[in-house]
C-alpha cells in the first residue's frame, strides 16, 4: 500500500501518493515505444519463420525401392539335400536346372497420383572374344516377359516379377557355337527389367517420372558359375515440389506474427498521437519535466506534511529562478509536491518561521502562451503594415 503524504495550502488540502510525482507522461510514452518496437520486430520474426518465399514447396513426398534376386533349382544329385540354392553362391554348371529370378520394384506416394507405367524383362545372350572381352562376337535378345503397360490412379506402383530361366537351354547354345567354330570364348546371359513409371499429380500438373533397370548376368558354358547381381536395390526418399513466389509453412507463427505486429504497430501509431499531444497541448509536463531535469540537485520530493497556516512568512517568487537564488542562498533543499497530477505542482522552501512557494499551473502557463502568441502576431501585423 501506497504511503501518502499530505499538504495544507489555504484554501485546501491535497493528498499526495508517496512517488507518485516521479510518474509523468513522457515516461508512458518512451515505455510504450519500447515495447511497441519489441512487438513489431517480434511480430516480423514469426512472420517471416511462418512464411517461405521464393522457395520450392513439397507436394508429393515419395519412396522407392527395387531389388533383383535368384534362386537356382538343381537337378537330381547325391549331394544337395535341398531342391534349389540361395542367391550369393557359386554354383556347379552341371547341377544347374533352372534359375528363377525375382524382380520387384515399388513406390509409394504420400498422394493419389495418375500413374502410367509399363516394364517388361528382356535376356541379352552375349559371346565375347575371351581374350578381350569387350569385342562381342554375338548377340541377341530373347524377350523373357512382354511389355506390360498399365494406368491406375493411386499413391502406389507395386510390381513383383518371376522368370524361370532354363539354364541348359542357354548354356547347351553356346557350347555348340563354341565347337562349330572352334573358339575359346567368354559368354553370358545378362537379364534386365526395364521399368518406366510416370506419375501426374492432377492439381499441379507437375510429373513424377522414374525409369529404372533391374539387372542379373549368369556366366555360360563354365564349371562353375558365380552369378552376380549386377544392379544395387533402389532406395530412395524424394519428392516433387513446384516453385512458389510465397507461401505458409506455419499457421500458428503466421498467426502470432499478425496479432503482434498489428499491436505494435498500434502502439507506435497511439505513442505518435500521444507524444504529438504531449509536445502540442500540454506545455505544463513539458515545464515540469524541463525544472525537474535542468535542477534535480536542488530539488527533493516532499516526504513531510506542510501546513501552510504554521509558518507566520509566506512569500510567493515571481518567477522559479527566484526560487533558485533563494535555495541556494538559504542552503535549503527545493520540495516538490504535485498536488494535481498534470495540472498543479508546488515547489516549496521552509526555513525557519518562514515558506517559500512557487506555484506552477497549467492554466496559467497555457493562458500566457496564448498571450504570447497574441503579441507576437500583433507584432507580424505591425511590422508588415
Amino acid at each position: 500500500m501506497k504511503k501518502e503524504i499530505t499538504y495544507y495550502s489555504t484554501d485546501k488540502m491535497y493528498t499526495i501518493p508517496k512517488g507518485s510525482s516521479l510518474f509523468n507522461i513522457k515516461f508512458f510514452i518512451y515505455a510504450l515505444l519500447v515495447v511497441s518496437i519489441l512487438m513489431v520486430g517480434s511480430g516480423l520474426y514469426f512472420l517471416n519463420s511462418s512464411l517461405k518465399i521464393n522457395g520450392k514447396r513439397d507436394i508429393v513426398k515419395y519412396s522407392e525401392n527395387g531389388k533383383a534376386d535368384y534362386v537356382v533349382y538343381l537337378k537330381d544329385n547325391s549331394y544337395y539335400e535341398s531342391k534349389y540354392l540361395s542367391s550369393g553362391m557359386q554354383y556347379v554348371a552341371s547341377l544347374i536346372n533352372t534359375i528363377n529370378a525375382d524382380f520387384n520394384y515399388e513406390i509409394h506416394a504420400d498422394t493419389n497420383l495418375d500413374y502410367n507405367y509399363k516394364y517388361k524383362i528382356v535376356g541379352t545372350l552375349q559371346i565375347m572374344d575371351k581374350l578381350d572381352p569387350s569385342k562381342v562376337l554375338y548377340n541377341k535378345d530373347y524377350i523373357l516377359l512382354d511389355e506390360v503397360e498399365k494406368n491406375t490412379q493411386s499413391n502406389n506402383v507395386v510390381i513383383n516379377e518371376d522368370v524361370i530361366i532354363d539354364y541348359n537351354k542357354y548354356n547347351n547354345y553356346v557350347n555348340a557355337y563354341k565347337r562349330e567354330y572352334g573358339l575359346t570364348v567368354n559368354s553370358q546371359l545378362i537379364l534386365t527389367m526395364s521399368i518406366d513409371v510416370s506419375g501426374k499429380d492432377t492439381k499441379t500438373d507437375k510429373d513424377l517420372v522414374k525409369n529404372n533397370k533391374l539387372q542379373i548376368t549368369i556366366p555360360l558354358s563354365e564349371q562353375t558359375l558365380d552369378i552376380t547381381i549386377d544392379t544395387a536395390e533402389i532406395s530412395n526418399n524424394d519428392h516433387l515440389s513446384i516453385n512458389s513466389g510465397l507461401y505458409i509453412k506455419n499457421n500458428l507463427f503466421l498467426i502470432v506474427g499478425l496479432v503482434l505486429t498489428t499491436l505494435g504497430i498500434c502502439g507506435l501509431l497511439f505513442d505518435r498521437k500521444s507524444y504529438k499531444k504531449y509536445e502540442k497541448d500540454n506545455i505544463y509536463n513539458i515545464t515540469l519535466n524541463k525544472i525537474l531535469k535542468d535542477y534535480d540537485r536542488l530539488i527533493v520530493n516532499g516526504t513531510i506534511s506542510i501546513k501552510e497556516d504554521k509558518y507566520s512568512n509566506i512569500i510567493y517568487p515571481t518567477s522559479f529562478l527566484e526560487l533558485v537564488d533563494a535555495s541556494q542562498n538559504l542552503k535549503s533543499p527545493i520540495l516538490f509536491y504535485e498536488v494535481q497530477p498534470g495540472e498543479k505542482s508546488f515547489f516549496i522552501i521552509v526555513k525557519d518561521d518562514t515558506l517559500y512557494k512557487f506555484r506552477l499551473t497549467r492554466a496559467y502557463l497555457e493562458r500566457e502562451e496564448s498571450e504570447n502568441k497574441e503579441n507576437k502576431n500583433e507584432e507580424e501585423v505591425a511590422n508588415l503594415t
